[in-house]
């Protein structure tokens, strides 16, 4: 009876050791507080970024500001880490205090407002912190409060409003939704102004700032921030740490082999290219280079598989200032499809392109219509037919329809951004080696502009290319690239 009275002791008592625990570390404080179904996985830098927090509460605890930025490459848990379990930890540590939480959508920020708002409410949280309830009189996603404290948690989106809610505890998950937010000078600079204008003017005297971003481009707000803290000594000091994927550095050569297998590495590399790799997997994103199409990389063949199913996309000079100039631009249809093929050990399908014919001409209007009516009877009706139509361009899908009038029914393509963010999809499946060609007297002036773009004399291919490439993706054509 004594025995097992001192064993009940001892295990209260070292139960008492673990939630301590778990109320002063973060990494603790996940593993008690784990909601999800799948288990709980620390890699290398899950074990740092913890630590990195726990210094910073402790600094804020005796006065002191922290700036974190925390570069992770998707899929490896920074948004657990940093907006699911923080903000319920910190704000069971300081209930009076209030929480920031930015992403580059609300509604993101919203999924990860709520995931902490049901933590805070968990059994398992409120055995390290049985005091705190949820106030009855704020429970939105978007702005929850503690009741019987003045702390709480505003959620929104970078750019969205953010007059009134201040911070003590400010996180910004991801910036950038996708590439070609990404490659867009504009969005960038939207972007920057939002957090340097909007988010940061919101923190407290003392507080803790974090962004924990997967970086896109040089001229991100990362980017932007190790430039202004080099040339501006006022702008905050921000402690830079990064965790590229792969690196001679770890024991296996990659960051996180208790959850992803090198396959996944490989493959994911594959699948961005150079350019995607060195941002998305690296965390250190590089200048885009010239001649971005890997055209020694093409294969071509003399037959495509039967099961093939085709479109026909256009690219029409059909202004006045193309037709006039001394080199005019050149009316381009390309036939092409593309299929998905599976890799081990990743989930995505990579993509392969098959090219099977070029039509190409610098025609007047009556020349051109009739060859493209002509290649439409070519082709036959089970090909798809189509072309974009965007601000200075829009009477292309306006003609391509009264050309093909009678004969075949005409998609219309409204592209996202311009030429170069539309072909960043594309890139990394020349780099892959994931191109065919159908031999014919087409393929060199074709090889010729696409080892040229984007500083050749002409992109009339590329674009019916890209259009060729967002009829057949619509769905899936912005996918992490």
């Amino acid at each position: 009876m004594k025995a097992s009275l001192q064993n009940f002791l001892a295990e209260i008592n070292h139960m008492d050791v673990v939630r301590e625990q778990a109320r002063r570390h973060h990494l603790r404080f996940m593993q008690y507080c784990w909601q999800k179904i799948k288990p709980f996985i620390i890699g290398i830098h899950t074990k740092l970024i913890c630590e990195e927090i726990d210094k910073a509460i402790t600094k804020y605890k005796s006065g002191e500001s922290s700036f974190l930025i925390l570069k992770i490459p998707f899929r490896h848990g920074k948004s657990d880490i940093a907006s699911r379990y923080l903000p319920a930890h910190f704000l069971g540590l300081f209930p009076d205090e209030e929480i920031l939480l930015a992403t580059y959508e609300a509604d993101l920020s919203y999924d990860f407002s709520r995931a902490s708002r049901a933590l805070f409410q968990s059994d398992q949280f409120l055995e390290l912190f049985s005091y705190l309830k949820l106030s009855k009189e704020a429970t939105a996603v978007k702005h929850w409060e503690i009741a019987e404290h003045t702390g709480g948690m505003n959620a929104v989106g970078l750019g969205g409003p953010m007059t009134g809610r201040g911070y003590s505890l400010g996180i910004l998950d991801d910036y950038h939704k996708n590439r070609r937010e990404a490659e867009s000078p504009t969005i960038r600079h939207v972007n920057w102004e939002s957090f340097t204008n909007d988010f940061l003017t919101r923190r407290a005297p003392v507080s803790i700032t974090i962004i924990v971003a997967t970086p896109w481009h040089i001229d991100d707000i990362i980017g932007r921030s190790e430039k202004a803290m080099k040339e501006d000594p006022d702008f905050p000091k921000f402690k830079i740490i990064d965790f590229p994927a792969m690196s001679k550095d770890y024991r296996s050569g990659y960051l996180f082999p208790e959850r992803f297998p090198e396959i996944w590495y490989k493959s994911q590399s594959a699948a961005l290219g150079s350019y995607g790799t060195a941002s998305l997997l690296q965390c250190n994103p590089v200048p885009r280079g010239g001649n971005i199409l890997k055209t020694d990389r093409i294969q071509i063949i003399d037959s495509f598989p039967e099961s093939l199913k085709y479109v026909r996309a256009w690219d029409l000079a059909s202004t006045k200032k193309e037709l006039v100039k001394q080199d005019p631009d050149y009316t381009a249809g390309i036939k092409m499809s593309v299929t998905w093929k599976s890799v081990e050990g990743i989930d995505e399908k990579i993509p392969v392109l098959w090219i099977a014919d070029m039509v190409r001409g610098q025609w007047e209007a009556p020349a051109r219509d009739r060859t493209i009516r002509q290649t439409a009877k070519i082709d036959g009706p089970g090909i798809r037919i189509g072309t974009e139509s965007v601000a200075g361009y829009k009477d292309t899908y306006t003609n391509l329809k009264e050309v093909l009038k009678g004969l075949r029914i005409v998609e219309k393509v409204t592209p996202p951004a311009d030429l170069m963010v539309r072909t960043a999809p594309i890139e990394p499946v020349f780099e892959a080696g994931n191109v065919f060609l159908f031999r014919g007297g087409w393929n060199q002036a074709f090889l010729q502009e696409a080892g040229e773009y984007p500083s050749g004399a002409h992109d009339d291919q590329i674009a019916a290319l890209v259009t060729g490439w967002e009829m057949i993706c619509r769905q899936i054509v912005w996918r992490p690239v």
